[in-house]
């Protein structure tokens, strides 16, 4: 059984475009360890106006993209990084784990 560090839950994924073309992209992204990152992260592409559906496979961390118009790399990253920043929450929990060296 692998353990999770505590400092990776806190951590928002970092995503990078693979590939992106009119209709489609792929976006490669580090730091999903579970189905709740995975469908936040699903739910967060298919809010952006360009999109017309996406999905999130955990097991190889990539985001698949069926897109309406062709979108800017940085406004997918975002849609990422912003599925894993909701909650001010986890922004107080990254700041405590920090203070204490996590």
């Amino acid at each position: 059984m692998a353990w999770i560090k505590p400092r990776r839950m806190l951590r928002a994924p970092d995503s990078r475009v693979t590939a992106i073309d009119e209709q489609a992209a792929t976006l490669q992204i580090e730091g999903l360890f579970c189905g709740v990152c995975a469908n936040r992260v699903t739910n967060s592409l298919n809010q952006l106006d360009a999109v017309e559906a996406a999905s999130c496979d955990l097991e190889t961390a990539t985001a698949t993209v069926r897109l309406s118009r062709p979108v800017d790399e940085d406004e997918l990253r975002q849609a990422v990084f912003d599925a894993a920043w909701a909650k001010p929450l986890r922004r107080t929990a990254e700041r405590a784990a920090r203070a204490v060296g996590l």
